[in-house]
């Protein structure tokens, strides 16, 4: 549902409008260039627009930095996958045994005899970067979980998800959802994201005290949010 509209570099886009339980307003523009305002619940739809109309600058700089990236990921032979910040290319097969490895700068995705559709090569893809990501992913928790200073008990369970829309996620029982995809950036975003979702053990909203612990524990997680909007684009959220 489109809740605004704004006019921006001689065109309409369409702006969506979600209310939570925060305390402030946040703006964020996708890597496909979808704007969403964050807001607190009864907020007034006034100040909301008063808000947009002073990012509209902002907004425009960042959607023609848009423009000027590569195409996101297509999944065929030829196409660009990245893995831990690094472009592979896809080299699609059809003979061979069914499976992914790493050969070099390239992602060998064999198809075993069956028809190269991209659904297909997808779903090869995207469990072979399940498979990778557990490790990689446990290993990063581990390093920063105890520099939140919190009782062994409260350890986070990890849950591997192909989610469309956010990198991470944590439960209010205390349990972490990390996106597979986030693999393919660079480790320092996939530090953001781990310590992002750890900082909700102790701060379970985006207030204050939440950006507080941040600063505490990642001093330039700004930078690292940053370059993994930058990846987005990179990278499908699928």
């Amino acid at each position: 549902m489109v809740d605004e509209r704004l006019q921006i570099n001689g065109e309409t886009h369409a702006v969506r409008v979600r209310h939570s339980r925060r305390r402030t307003l946040g703006l964020y523009l996708s890597a496909s260039g979808d704007i969403e305002v964050r807001a607190p619940h009864r907020y007034p739809r006034h100040l909301i627009r008063r808000f947009l109309e002073s990012r509209r600058d902002w907004l425009a700089r960042s959607l023609q930095k848009i423009a000027r990236l590569p195409p996101p990921l297509s999944w065929q032979h030829g196409g660009r996958c990245p893995l831990l910040g690094e472009p592979l290319t896809l080299d699609v097969v059809s003979h061979g045994q069914l499976g992914v490895w790493r050969e070099g700068r390239s992602l060998r995705v064999c198809l075993a005899g069956g028809d190269a559709v991209p659904d297909r090569i997808e779903r090869l893809v995207r469990e072979w970067f399940r498979r990778q990501a557990r490790p990689i992913f446990e290993q990063a928790i581990a390093a920063w979980w105890p520099r939140l200073g919190l009782a062994d008990n409260r350890y986070p369970t990890l849950k591997l998800r192909a989610m469309r829309r956010r990198w991470g996620s944590c439960a209010s029982h205390g349990g972490i959802n990390l996106n597979l995809w986030l693999l393919g950036a660079p480790r320092d975003c996939i530090d953001y994201v781990v310590v992002h979702e750890l900082c909700h053990l102790r701060e379970f909203n985006h207030g204050p005290g939440f950006y507080h612990l941040m600063d505490q524990l990642q001093p330039d997680w700004r930078p690292r949010e940053k370059r993994l909007r930058e990846h987005e684009r990179l990278y499908p959220l699928a």
